[in-house]
């Protein structure tokens, strides 16, 4: 019994963590998530140690082990929105640094070929 209010503890434990994951995931804050995720990690660590076999008969445990993956599903699809984000931006700055702006010519004359977006406005 004993083992099994440890086991509640330290998913409630988790599930607050998961939470402030995904504040820190909407925040964009990549230094409190790879924080979280060391403790994370701690954590699970903690729950392996436990080793308590029949635990998903409790229904405390299953509720809290539900609660747990629809966060975890919440923050992966944050995280691959983040992730994706970037890659848009990336390909974009890649994109506009290939093509000349603006600039000013030897003999003095301004010669404008293509200006720098962020986002492409060609239709």
């Amino acid at each position: 019994m004993k083992t099994l209010n440890s086991l509640i503890a330290i998913l409630k434990k988790l599930l607050g963590i998961l939470e402030d994951e995904k504040v820190a995931l909407i925040n964009n804050d990549g230094l409190k998530v790879a924080e979280l995720v060391q403790i994370k990690i701690k954590i699970t660590e903690e729950i392996e140690q436990l080793g308590i076999k029949n635990a998903l008969d409790d229904n405390r445990v299953t509720s809290l082990i539900e609660q747990i993956n629809e966060i975890q599903e919440t923050n992966l699809l944050l995280t691959k929105q983040a992730l994706r984000y970037q890659e848009v931006m990336m390909e974009s700055i890649a994109k506009n640094l290939s093509n000349k702006s603006g600039t000013y010519q030897q003999k003095g004359s301004y010669d404008k070929e293509q200006s720098i977006n962020f986002v492409d406005q060609s239709v």
